[in-house]
C-alpha cells in the first residue's frame, strides 16, 4: 500500500509552492471575514437592548430562508450565524477548484504523467491534493478561531462554528475530487462540482423556507454550521456524521484513481466521427462546439431550479416579515412571497455572473490551445473573439430570461398569482445589465491582461459580493456600493431610471470591443 503513495509528501511541497497568491486569500479570508463582522456587529450592538431588538427583527421569514434561524441572541451569535453561510461558500469553491486544478486539470495538461515518469505513486497526485486542501482549509479555521477568541467571543462556541465551517468546506473539495473521477476534461469536472453546490444551496433554501428539521439535511454540509449549534448548546457529535459522508468520497476517489487509466475518466470520452459534419466549417460552429456543454448544463439547472423556487414561494404567501430593511422592498412588491422571490431572482442573477466568467475563460483556453493552429489560417482574430461573445452575452442573457420566465411559471402555479409570469420575467430581464458588466470586465482582461484574467475577473466578482453585504450591514456607504454592478439592480433599493441600465449595457459592450482591439494588436496565445 505504502507504494501507491510515494512521493506525496513532495508533490504536496510543490503544489503549495504554485498558486500562492490563491491559497493565500483561501487562507485569510475566512479571518478577515469573521473579525470584520465581529467588529461591526460590536459597533452596531453596544447595549443588550440592541441585540434583543435585533434578535426580534431576524426573526423573519426571508432572513430564515437565505441564513437559517438566529439560535443565540448575542454578537456571537449574530456573527456566527451572518458568517456561516458565506464562509461555507466561499471555502467550498476554493477546495474544488483547488482539487479539481490539482487532479483532473493536471491530468489534462499532462502534469501528472510527468510527475509519474519519477519515483511516485499512482495515488500520490490525488492524496497530494486532497490533504493540501484539508491543510489550508485547516489553518484557514485555526486563523479564524484565533481571531474570534482575540475578539472577545467565547472559545467553544468559536471552536464549534470554526469545525463547522471546515468540514463543510472539507466536503465540497472532497465532493470534487470523486467528481474529477468521472470526467475527462477539467472543465466537465468544475462544471458539475458547481452544479453539485448550487443543488445543495437550493435544498438550503427549501428546508429553511420549509421550516423543517428534516433528518436528510445531516446530508448537506451547508447545513452542518446550522446543526452543530455553536453558542447554543454546542452539538459536536455532528462531526461524527460529517467525518463518516466524509470519508466516502475520500476513499472512492482513490479507488477509482487506482483502477482507471491516466487521463481516462469513469464517462468515457465520446469518440469523435472520422469526418466532420457539413456544417462544421466555420469559426461559430467551433465556437457552440466547445461552449454547448456548459451553456446547456447551466441552462437546464436554472431552468429546474428557478421553477422549483417559484412552486416553493406559495409557503411565503402567509407569512409576515418584521424586517425593518424590507419593509419598502415587501410594501413596494405587495406582500412577502413577491419579495421572496424577487430577491431570490437578485441571488440568481448573481450566479449566472459566474457562468459569464467560465464562458470568457472557455474563449481564454480556446486561444492557448488552438489560437497558434487557428490564426495560423486565413481567421481573424476579432472573428474568433465574436463567435465565444454570443455565449457570453447571448448565452447569460438567455440564462436569466429562462430562469425568470420558469420562476414565473412556478410561482403562478404555487400561488395562482397570475401576474407573476410577466412580473418576473421582465424583473430577470432587468438583471441583465449587470451580469453583462461581467462580460465586458471578463472581455478587456482577455485583451490587455490575458495571463491574470481569471484571478482578477474572479477577484472583482467577490470583492463585489463583499460590498453587497458590508453595504447590506451599513458597513459601507451607498457611493461605494456604487461601484459594484449589482448596486443598479438589487432589488433593496429604489428601481434604477432605463437610462443607467442602458448606460451599463453600453459600457460592457463598449469594454468587450476594447478587449477585441487590444487582443488583436498583442501576441497570440500570450501566456
Amino acid at each position: 500500500m505504502k507504494r501507491y503513495f510515494q512521493g506525496t509528501a513532495a508533490i504536496m511541497t510543490l503544489s503549495m509552492r504554485q498558486n500562492r497568491v490563491f491559497t493565500l486569500a483561501w487562507l485569510l479570508l475566512p479571518g478577515l471575514w469573521v473579525a470584520i463582522n465581529t467588529l461591526s456587529s460590536l459597533v452596531l450592538f453596544p447595549t443588550q437592548e440592541a441585540l434583543a431588538e435585533m434578535g426580534v427583527t431576524l426573526i423573519d421569514p426571508l432572513t430564515v430562508a437565505i441564513h437559517g434561524p438566529l439560535l443565540d441572541v448575542s454578537v456571537a451569535g449574530f456573527v456566527t450565524w451572518r458568517t456561516k453561510v458565506f464562509l461555507v461558500l466561499a471555502s467550498g469553491i476554493f477546495s474544488m477548484i483547488y482539487v479539481v486544478r490539482h487532479t483532473r486539470l493536471a491530468e489534462e495538461q499532462g502534469k501528472r504523467e510527468l510527475l509519474e515518469a519519477n519515483v511516485t505513486g499512482s495515488l500520490a497526485a490525488l492524496a497530494a491534493a486532497l490533504l493540501n486542501m484539508l491543510l489550508i482549509n485547516a489553518a484557514a479555521a485555526l486563523l479564524a478561531l484565533l481571531g474570534m477568541t482575540a475578539l472577545g467571543l467565547g472559545f467553544t462556541g468559536s471552536l464549534a462554528h470554526c469545525l463547522g465551517f471546515l468540514a463543510a468546506a472539507s466536503a465540497l473539495g472532497l465532493m470534487a475530487g470523486l467528481v474529477a473521477q468521472f470526467f475527462v476534461g477539467a472543465s466537465a469536472a468544475r462544471g458539475t462540482s458547481f452544479g453539485c453546490l448550487g443543488l445543495l444551496f437550493a435544498l438550503h433554501i427549501l428546508w429553511n423556507v420549509s421550516g423543517g428539521n428534516h433528518p436528510a439535511a445531516y446530508l448537506n454540509p451547508l447545513e452542518w454550521p446550522l446543526l452543530i449549534r455553536p453558542f447554543a448548546g454546542e452539538r459536536f457529535s455532528v462531526l461524527l456524521i460529517s467525518l463518516i459522508i466524509m470519508i466516502l468520497p475520500a476513499a472512492l476517489s482513490l479507488w477509482m484513481t487506482h483502477k482507471r487509466d491516466v487521463g481516462a475518466g469513469l464517462i468515457p470520452q465520446r469518440e469523435g466521427r472520422a469526418f466532420a459534419k457539413p456544417g462544421f466549417c466555420s469559426l461559430p460552429a467551433l465556437a457552440w462546439r466547445t461552449q454547448k456543454g456548459l451553456f446547456l448544463s447551466w441552462l437546464i439547472f436554472y431552468a429546474v431550479f428557478s421553477f422549483a423556487l417559484g412552486c416553493a414561494s406559495y409557503l411565503m404567501v402567509s407569512a409576515v416579515s418584521s424586517a425593518k430593511t424590507l419593509a419598502e422592498l415587501i410594501a413596494r412588491l405587495g406582500g412577502v412571497d413577491r419579495a421572496f422571490m424577487s430577491l431570490m431572482l437578485y441571488i440568481v442573477s448573481m450566479l449566472i455572473s459566474v457562468y459569464v466568467l467560465m464562458s470568457a475563460g472557455i474563449l481564454r483556453r480556446e486561444e492557448t490551445a488552438k489560437g497558434e493552429l487557428l490564426l495560423s489560417l486565413p481567421v481573424r482574430r476579432s472573428r474568433f473573439a465574436f463567435g465565444h461573445l454570443v455565449y457570453i452575452f447571448g448565452g447569460s442573457a438567455a440564462l436569466a430570461l429562462v430562469s425568470g420566465l420558469c420562476a414565473g411559471l412556478g410561482a403562478m402555479i404555487g400561488t395562482g398569482d397570475q401576474s407573476a409570469l410577466v412580473r418576473l420575467f421582465f424583473e430577470m430581464a432587468g438583471k441583465i445589465p449587470a451580469i453583462w458588466a461581467f462580460g465586458g470586465i471578463s472581455m478587456l482582461l482577455f485583451g490587455v491582461l490575458p495571463h491574470w484574467m481569471s484571478g482578477l475577473s474572479y477577484g472583482l466578482m467577490v470583492l463585489f459580493v463583499l460590498l453587497e453585504i458590508l453595504w447590506e450591514q451599513q458597513s459601507v456607504s451607498d457611493a461605494v456600493y456604487a461601484l459594484s454592478p449589482f448596486s443598479w439592480v438589487t432589488p433593496l433599493k429604489v428601481a434604477q431610471p432605463p437610462s443607467v441600465l442602458v448606460l451599463l449595457c453600453a459600457l460592457s459592450m463598449l469594454s468587450a470591443v476594447l478587449g477585441i482591439v487590444l487582443f488583436e494588436r498583442r501576441d497570440a496565445a500570450m501566456h
